[in-house]
């Protein structure tokens, strides 16, 4: 089945300037199964080597590729030309009037084939040096939209942040509205690599779910006309190589980018760009949907599944909680021709048995097979997403009801003043999830307490949920709950998320130490942060850090808004 470009269908990927130079080869291969949309563009430097001189081959060569094979290329904009005085990878702000020039030859020049131009790549990360502030940014993107409305009063323009950072997009936005030019772009995108590596993870979907409501409620601060502002993931992606710090396999991969573009259509995202579409010679391979010989992996054949049950324009109809718990994860959308539901369990709980009231059709990843399931059949839910179409009517309009309902999943603490973990409880999570691989053993003591063992030097991670962390929450108490276990140094700091507008590290040391007193028993120690924001840029928003300590036991971690006593 062929498809025609169409930027309202969700379905896109983006390119590395590598892979950019080979897209007349992955292209086709990507439109065969739905997906339309390509990011990339040629930096700065190569359409205009020297000042004045406009070199047009590559980003011909690239539009054409696209026109001929119906995709639609969403341009990132960015780059150093030789005569600026900016050094590496830095914003030009020497040369605003330089910039403004180029971006406006481009918008002109291509105003027919492309209508979506993001501004730089993530200046808040590796892109910036971190020379540059979020100020800085919001100046460098308000020039580029005044020379793209000049070239073409219709086209759009996209404000990027690296990782899930709304702080340092909120600190260029109220920059622009300070320099009397509010407002000065027209949709928001975002690059959640780390979220997306919490999935699969007890608790992982969650962080991702709200980012959307997290990026609303900011807009309506600082930018209220730009409050329903299109959202767009436009990179996402799992890395397949086998790397030091972990190994995705291809399954997992190609599981999770059914689940991320699954809740990122439910929370309302516009358009999600997988990273990337092919592994590029002379780069990391491990990203692509094809690998450098042309072959598929596992994501490709996920993604094509995935497009050809929900359709090319898949409309959400709401969610529904699954399981005698409600804690598996159901969304229900119209497909391309009955109502779907996409479905699987939370991560960490045992397999679950799903009946429906009605037959239905079922298809799974593992075979790609879609199969017969009669009403009152059981099929099992486990971590991998299982799509349900002729979804019952009678189970479709609850889903509708919910729609517009904040997600169930992990509770609702928008009217808490204080949330905590407790280790060593069955249900141990209330409002405070742990982070990152969750291997450690439960140690019970002698007096039936019990609590999460912690190795010797072991940093342990947490996320608050969405709705107790507003990013605009500054001042919060933390207070831990420990045990000893041996003899010797035991002790800890804490780390904690924070708004940074120059591209550095989200994380500050608190600079008080908790230094555990050599004695039995439980004791605890409390911290106060004055300058947090919890958005959870890097999968987590608090840290303990044990250094040059021996292994203790962790009983509790509370996060207050007030003093804790």
């Amino acid at each position: 089945m062929l498809y025609a470009a169409d930027i309202s269908s969700p379905w896109g990927v983006a390119t590395s300037a590598s892979g950019m130079g080979s897209a007349g080869e992955w292209m086709p291969r990507l439109h065969e199964i739905g997906i339309g949309t390509g990011r990339a563009f040629p930096e700065w430097p190569s359409i205009e080597p020297r000042q004045g001189e406009w070199h047009w081959d590559r980003a011909d060569a690239l539009v054409h590729a696209a026109t001929a094979n119906h995709f639609e290329v969403t341009a990132v904009m960015m780059g150093k030309v030789p005569w600026s005085s900016e050094k590496g990878h830095t914003f030009p702000m020497s040369d605003l009037a330089g910039w403004s020039e180029f971006f406006g030859q481009c918008v002109a020049r291509y105003k027919d084939r492309i209508h979506y131009w993001e501004v730089w790549n993530e200046g808040n990360g590796g892109f910036n040096d971190g020379h540059h502030t979020a100020a800085d940014y919001g100046r460098l993107a308000a020039a580029a939209y005044a020379a793209a409305k000049k070239a073409d009063p219709t086209t759009q323009v996209g404000l990027t942040t690296a990782s899930f950072d709304p702080a340092y997009l909120e600190h260029a936005i109220l920059a622009q509205k300070e320099a009397g030019t509010p407002g000065q772009f027209d949709y928001l995108c975002i690059h959640p690599y780390e979220l997306a590596d919490g999935i699969g993870r007890p608790n992982g979907e969650i962080p991702y779910l709200w980012m959307t409501h997290l990026l609303r409620d900011e807009l309506k601060e600082s930018a209220p006309d730009k409050a329903n502002a299109d959202i767009w993931i436009t990179e996402i992606g799992r890395n397949v190589a086998h790397r030091k710090d972990q190994s995705v396999a291809e399954h997992e991969a190609a599981t999770t980018l059914v689940k991320l573009y699954v809740m990122a259509l439910a929370q309302g995202i516009h358009h999600v760009q997988w990273f990337e579409a092919q592994d590029p010679v002379g780069e990391e391979p491990g990203f692509g949907l094809l690998k450098r010989d042309g072959t598929t992996r596992a994501t490709y054949q996920a993604y094509q599944t995935m497009i050809a049950t929900l359709g090319p324009k898949p409309k959400y109809l709401g969610w529904v909680a699954l399981g005698e718990d409600g804690r598996g994860y159901g969304f229900v959308f119209q497909g391309r021709e009955t109502p779907v539901l996409v479905a699987w369990k939370a991560a960490g709980d045992p397999d679950q048995q799903l009946t429906f009231p009605a037959n239905v059709q079922v298809r799974a990843l593992s075979d790609y097979a879609s199969k017969a399931l009669e009403g009152g059949d059981a099929i099992t839910l486990g971590d991998e997403p299982v799509f349900v179409s002729n979804y019952p009517a009678s189970l479709t309009g609850p889903a509708e009801a919910s729609r517009e309902e904040p997600f169930p999943w992990g509770g609702d603490f928008s009217k808490a003043h204080t949330v905590s973990v407790d280790l060593g409880a069955a249900v141990p999570s209330a409002g405070v999830f742990q982070a990152g691989p969750q291997t450690n053993a439960i140690q019970t003591f002698a007096d039936g307490t019990r609590g999460l063992l912690v190795g010797a030097n072991q940093g342990m991670r947490f996320h608050v949920h969405p709705s107790f962390a507003s990013i605009h929450q500054r001042e919060y108490y933390v207070r831990v709950t420990v045990r000893r276990v041996a003899p010797g140094n035991v002790g800890m700091n804490l780390h904690y998320e924070v708004a940074d507008s120059h591209g550095g590290s989200p994380y500050h040391n608190v600079g008080t130490w908790f230094s555990v007193k050599d004695s039995e028993g439980w004791q605890t120690f409390t911290w106060h942060v004055k300058d947090a924001c919890f958005a959870k840029m890097w999968g987590y928003d608090i840290a303990l850090v044990p250094e040059q300590s021996q292994p203790f036991v962790l009983g509790k971690v509370e996060v207050s808004t007030e003093l804790l006593r």
